[in-house]
Order: C-alpha cells, then structure tokens, then sequence
C-alpha cells in the first residue's frame, strides 16, 4: 500500500489526503449505478480507488500509478485477479473534462464509463 501512495505522489499533484481523479463509483450505463456496488447481476458500478479496482467477481492491486503527462491520463500497472484466475494487466485511465473515465486496455481496447454521483 505504501508503494501505492508512493508512486500517486511522485505521479502529479495528488496528495496523500487528496483523491485521484479517477476514484470512484463508476458505470458504463447511469441506470447501473442506482443499483448499487455489491448487488447480484452484471449491471452494477465498479469502484475504482487508490486501494485497488473492484467490480462483480473481479479485483485489481495496483502496483504502480505513473501520470502519462497528457491532460488527466494515467497509466496503471495491476495485479488482477478475475475468476480465479491471477494475471498482470496495464490499464491506460483518462478523466475527461466531461467528468467521462476512459479506460484503454493493453490491447487497445476503449470503453467509456460515467462517473456515479454521490459515493454510493
């Protein structure tokens, strides 16, 4: 956890107080995030914070946060664990100025989520 911290201080103007940018709940469909973290079914947000990333029957640890230097884009290194599987996995988040998070996937995959209000 402390290299955790240690690499959102060194990778912008986050403090150890201060949430990234990408921290939250967060759902390709705003319908999704009425239903709640932890719900049965697919449809549900996923949490995105500096203690890992978290959705339906899936976990990341983040091993490094590194700012890209272009607008608000980060590129994150993970430990994944997805149905019992383990595996390494990079992740590429951009926080638009529409509050919009993309994430780009090593592969080149693009999918866009919308920020859930108020914490769940």
């Amino acid at each position: 956890m402390r290299g955790v911290i240690a690499a959102l201080l060194l990778a912008g103007p986050v403090s150890a107080a201060e949430a990234p940018a990408w921290e939250g709940y967060w759902a390709e469909d705003l319908r999704w995030c009425a239903r709640g973290a932890g719900q049965p079914g697919e449809e549900t947000p996923d949490w995105y914070g500096r203690d890992g990333l978290f959705g339906l029957e899936w976990s990341c640890d983040i091993t490094s946060v590194t700012a890209t230097g272009v607008g608000q884009s980060w590129a994150l290194q993970l430990d994944r664990l997805d149905a019992g599987y383990a595996y390494k996995d990079a992740l590429l988040f951009q926080v638009t100025w529409q509050d919009r998070l993309h994430v780009i996937t090593a592969d080149g995959e693009i999918r866009n989520f919308l920020r859930c209000e108020g914490g769940m």
